[in-house]
């Protein structure tokens, strides 16, 4: 959260002496009969404001492309993905801070007449809070909850974050935290290795919190779209 503040002045106020000449000029010339006090050399001084600057307000991407490109993920996962990308926008959740969300999934394989749609091979997801410390609570609470299903946890090496990685049987979960929004990726077992795995996902969320996007285009929350990956 940016916090703005008042511009720095920059400068001195006018000198004791200076006011005092401003308030008449009998003041400064002193009592009757006295030496008239020499006229002041002092140039006057000047007051500039500093300007400040701040980051824009981060918006939620619109499409999926907007957080990561099948092209990005591809090329961090060495192979290129099948299916489909799926784009779901989250409602806020002002109890606990959130303000947004928006989940990819990459890899979908499409349902059939037989079948329903599959897993995505990753899933992506940024929440958006109203401040650091809202967002930071829910990571703890995220890792408390893994961490007593039986996942380990460990730090995980994201760029200008504060970053976990949860490790568990069925999904490896890496969650940065950047001022007040969340990522969270999670990759399916069995593609890469475990230090594959941490590389990929490492690099992926370095990706996703250095990406600008547009604002959004005002996509009703809850709703969902998908696109072909090839």
């Amino acid at each position: 959260m940016t916090v703005r503040r008042p511009p720095l002045r920059v400068g001195g106020a006018l000198s004791s002496v200076g006011l005092l000449c401003l308030l008449g000029v009998s003041g400064c010339a002193g009592f009757a009969g006295a030496t008239p006090a020499p006229p002041s050399t002092t140039a006057p001084t000047t007051t500039t404001t500093a300007r400040t600057t701040t980051a824009p307000a981060y918006t939620l991407p619109e499409t999926c492309a907007g957080l990561l490109t099948v092209s990005q993920v591809s090329d961090a996962l060495g192979a290129r993905l099948p299916g489909t990308t799926t784009y779901v926008v989250g409602e806020a959740e002002p109890g606990i801070g959130r303000t947004g969300r928006v989940t990819c999934g990459y890899g979908v394989t499409p349902a059939t007449a037989t079948a329903g749609a599959s897993d995505p091979i990753l899933e992506v997801s940024v929440f958006t809070y109203t401040d650091p410390g809202a967002a930071a609570a829910r990571v703890e609470a995220l890792v408390a909850a893994r961490r007593a299903e039986g996942e380990a946890s460990g730090a995980a090496a994201v760029p200008g974050a504060d970053a976990v990685l949860l490790t568990g049987p069925a999904e490896t979960t890496l969650v940065a935290t950047v001022d007040s929004r969340t990522y969270a990726l999670t990759l399916v077992p069995g593609l890469l290795d475990a230090p594959a795995t941490r590389t990929a996902l490492e690099t992926l969320a370095s990706v996703a919190a250095g990406t600008t996007t547009s604002p959004s285009a005002g996509r009703p929350a809850g709703t969902s779209s998908s696109a072909p990956t090839g």
